[in-house]
């Protein structure tokens, strides 16, 4: 078996290495694998930092990104079927001593997919309290390659909309500088624009409210930002 790369990715919503919640340090919180191949080895490790013996239960689940970057949860039965036939559980209930540090191995089942977003979930059995922790597998049989572009702009008064799509097979973000025009011509105002960060196969829409009403808009993206596309225009 050949272990993965790992990448940890400190970003939005998933900002730190590892998370820790009712006395366990969960770490990685995020994990981003490239050619993922059946018999690939991901490890997590849960460590008690509470001082006390703890019960934990792991279960999977499938997540995805909807349209404003949020990240969604899915634990229908069929969801929770599909993850467990991508990725297997060494444990699903083990106990945790005080200050004990054991490693989770995940398995990868399948590689029948392009991209796939399974979650393992991690819950402290706690009298009274329903609560877990969450780690995020972005897992691709793909190559790294990135590819953000930007599909689509829209005006509406002084509101501005822009749509990117992620094509690649890592996740990727947009920046750039919405510059916006008079029905003359003439510029009212440079406007600094970040897509926030996109899963591979994922479009993500980035709203601005302007100070002013543009008759037309330019988008151009900053050089250090990774983005693939050219200046863009919209107008009314």
């Amino acid at each position: 078996m050949r272990g993965l790369a790992l990448v940890c990715l400190l970003v939005c919503l998933w900002l730190w290495p590892g998370r820790c919640h009712a006395g366990v340090l969960v770490s990685p919180a995020v994990v981003e694998a490239h050619a993922v191949q059946v018999g690939d080895e991901i490890v997590i490790s849960c460590t008690e930092m509470a001082g006390r013996e703890q019960l934990i239960t792991l279960s999977l689940g499938l997540f995805d990104q909807d349209e404003h970057g949020r990240v969604v949860f899915y634990e229908d039965q069929p969801s929770r079927m599909r993850a467990a036939e991508i990725i297997s559980l060494s444990h699903e209930q083990f106990y945790l001593q005080p200050h004990e540090r054991r490693g989770i191995t995940l398995r990868v089942n399948s590689a029948d997919f392009l991209s796939s977003y399974v979650v393992v979930f991690v819950r402290p059995e706690q009298v009274g309290i329903s609560s877990r922790l969450a780690v995020l597998l972005m897992l691709s049989t793909a190559v790294a390659r990135e590819a953000v572009d930007l599909t689509d702009v829209r005006i509406g008064g002084r509101s501005l909309s822009l749509t990117f799509h992620n094509s690649g097979s890592v996740h990727g973000a947009a920046a750039g500088v919405v510059a916006a025009y008079d029905s003359a011509g003439e510029l009212q105002g440079e406007f600094v624009v970040q897509s926030g960060r996109i899963l591979p196969n994922r479009q993500r829409q980035t709203d601005l409210l302007l100070p002013i009403e543009p008759h037309t808009v330019r988008f151009v993206p900053l050089p250090d930002a990774g983005s693939s596309f050219l200046a863009s225009e919209a107008g009314l």
